[in-house]
């Protein structure tokens, strides 16, 4: 069924409220006893992001125009056989497309449409388009503790100006980010755009009063080298350049500081060992030190434009497989360390890794994200 051939190269349509992207990782994962595991990735490409778009309210020769180039992937055409020894015409060509915030230009196929007519001129047109080929080499995002790679130092001085001297790296800091003051965890937002180079100085204008941004050095993760897979403009998203404190130290993970809805649902299959003696006559025992690993399926709805890209450059920059900290609810949680209370992984902060996750763009500054962290114990 062709129906318009078209000789457009792009979509000139936006997606209606209410699309979603899901990602979900392609890993491997080694379990040791005492339910122990390491996990790592299948390959470069190892990250998957599949989003499923509506096109609502479309006109007739909207929906012909979008239906047509969906379609253009797959019109006949005569086969060209190359020197090479190979079919040049048949490989499907990605398509470049930007669906919504916060994402960029990413270059997709769609295999699946499905068209719906209501009536004249009322036309849907929902689409399954499949990202092409990204990688994680694409994500430079920063661990726990400052990187000097793409983390730079402000040393502010000269109050009320507040002469900010950059070392380390160029600096881009844009309106509404943060700086932090170093050993202190305190931070400051940035008024307006502050761009220089390396070993330059200049007046950065924070929102706050003159005596509380001292003089002294700050940190700031906020660079031109900075990049991600999917997100676009990745430098608008702050976090604390720091390594976690805890009453046991510093951790070398990031924490997962954003808080889901009150509801959630916790899935619960303690491990354990079955003996196999005969088919009438079973025993039951408990497997390792870790038996009860928690696995959560979270939501965060009602969330602004910016706590959302937060949250999936956060997702993002574990890639499916790396861990980070997360404070259980209280319920689960324990303030005791001994044996009697907790098994040897219990404590007040888990540890987990993200494996899948989706984001629907409900409305403008309106978005959910729902996720599944699964429990790992910190080796």
């Amino acid at each position: 069924m062709d129906v318009k051939h078209s000789s457009s190269n792009s979509i000139n349509f936006r997606p209606s409220f209410g699309s979603q992207a899901s990602f979900s990782a392609d890993i491997n994962s080694f379990k040791q006893g005492h339910n122990y595991s390491q996990r790592t990735t299948k390959g470069i490409n190892s990250l998957n992001m599949i989003a499923n778009l509506n096109f609502n309210q479309l006109t007739d020769e909207e929906s012909n125009q979008l239906l047509s180039f969906l379609q253009k992937q797959f019109y006949y055409s005569p086969q060209e056989y190359s020197n090479e020894g190979f079919f040049t015409n048949k490989r499907i060509t990605p398509f470049a497309y930007q669906i919504f915030y916060p994402y960029k230009s990413l270059n997709f196929n769609c295999l699946t449409f499905n068209h719906e007519k209501e009536s004249f001129n009322i036309n849907t047109v929902t689409a399954e388009f499949k990202s092409i080929s990204p990688s994680i080499l694409d994500s430079v995002e920063s661990g726990a503790g400052m990187n000097n790679q793409i983390d730079a130092e402000l040393a502010i001085s000269g109050s009320p100006n507040r002469i900010a001297s950059v070392s380390n790296n160029n600096v881009s800091l844009p309106k509404n980010s943060y700086i932090f003051k170093s050993g202190t965890y305190k931070s400051f937002r940035v008024k307006s755009d502050f761009i220089k180079n390396k070993d330059s100085s200049s007046t950065i204008d924070l929102d706050v009063s003159a005596t509380e941004a001292t003089d002294g050095d700050y940190l700031i993760n906020q660079t031109d080298l900075r990049h991600s897979i999917f997100i676009d403009q990745p430098n608008t998203c702050s976090y604390y350049p720091y390594k976690p404190q805890t009453s046991d130290g510093e951790l070398d993970y990031r924490f997962f500081d954003y808080r889901p809805n009150e509801t959630f649902s916790l899935q619960n299959s303690p491990k354990f060992k079955q003996s196999s003696a005969s088919d009438i006559y079973q025993k039951y025992n408990k497997y390792g030190f870790n038996p009860n690993l928690s696995n959560l399926n979270l939501t965060f709805s009602a969330r602004s434009n910016v706590e959302a890209k937060n949250i999936l450059l956060f997702l993002e920059s574990h890639l499916g497989y790396k861990k980070f900290g997360f404070y259980f609810d209280y319920t689960y949680g324990s303030n005791e360390s001994n044996s009697i209370h907790s098994t040897p992984h219990r404590k007040k902060i888990s540890t987990f890794y993200c494996p899948e996750w989706s984001h629907s763009f409900i409305y403008n500054d309106n978005h959910q994200i729902s996720a599944t962290f699964l429990e790992c114990p910190s080796l």
